[in-house]
């Protein structure tokens, strides 16, 4: 008969659950996945502490904060990172959910949990300061559409063609949960500039759309931010939700403040100035 494979311990399933969502390494031997980095600093770092190379819960800050900040070949962005990393928790967490081990399946639960939530934190400070992690590369994150768009336009069945994307949102998605964990609970200060930011985009991507333009998923995208509590309330104090101003008549409004160009979308022909396209009249 042979002889049954030893049992993991609640240790070692830990370390393996970590390693696949963050994808690092303590170890020079990183296998053959290229994404795989590995942590050289953390693991000194460790070895000095007397304990054995092994990721945990405890550790679990340590490490993304060393990834993000390291400048490795195979990285991706900081961002598109967080978002695997948050799927990949995701991904875990089903397999989790098939252990036999009642208090090893709670434990790893746990775990999984604190790694989403991590994940979620750091994009808000990620999206708050673009240039945070952006080694040797600071001014790449400037003047451009804010990622957390097309997770948004893909949650809401929108396309992401008009932002920096083309196609249909099958390509882009969010993490089951995501975006809820992303916009509730959260701490105004942090979130109020990103929101502004969202508001700005979808503002100006209705400017000048007709009504036989895409400007539905923009509108979809606002209704979904303005149901979170936060995203209603960053939306009303913003500069341009009442623009002001000596020269403001009723077109000036409509074209400057942050929704009325949401209503702006008309059939009807307007001035040159405002005209919308496609052209209803061809």
């Amino acid at each position: 008969m042979a002889a049954a494979e030893p049992q993991r311990t609640p240790q070692e399933v830990e370390d393996i659950i970590l390693r696949k969502i963050f994808l690092v390494s303590l170890t020079d031997a990183t296998g053959k996945d290229p994404r795989v980095v590995y942590l050289e600093l953390i693991a000194a770092e460790i070895l000095s502490e007397g304990n054995e190379l092994r990721l945990s819960r405890d550790l679990m800050e340590r490490v993304l904060i060393d990834r993000l900040f390291g400048s490795f070949s195979s990285a991706e962005s900081p961002f598109q990172y967080l978002i695997s990393c948050s799927q990949r928790a995701h991904d875990e967490g089903k397999k989790i959910a098939n252990m036999k081990d009642k208090s090893l399946r709670g434990e790893m639960e746990s775990v999984v949990k604190q790694a989403k939530k991590l994940c979620v934190a750091y994009c808000r400070i990620h999206l708050a300061n673009p240039d945070m992690f952006q080694i040797g590369n600071s001014s790449a994150s400037k003047h451009q559409n804010s990622p957390l768009l097309p997770l948004i336009l893909s949650e809401v069945g929108g396309t992401i063609s008009g932002f920096g994307g083309s196609g249909n949102a099958g390509g882009v998605k969010s993490p089951p949960g995501f975006l809820e964990e992303f916009f509730r609970d959260s701490d105004s200060d942090s979130l109020d500039p990103i929101l502004k930011g969202l508001y700005e985009e979808l503002r100006g991507s209705v400017m000048k759309v007709s009504s036989l333009g895409n400007f539905q998923d923009s509108l979809r995208a606002l209704l979904y931010l303005v149901r979170f509590p936060i995203g209603a309330k960053s939306l009303v104090s913003h500069d341009w939700w009442i623009p002001k101003g000596v020269y403001m008549n009723g077109c000036a409004i409509e074209m400057t403040s942050i929704l009325d160009p949401f209503f702006h979308v008309s059939a009807l022909p307007d001035h040159a100035f405002f005209k919308s396209q496609p052209d209803v009249g061809l």
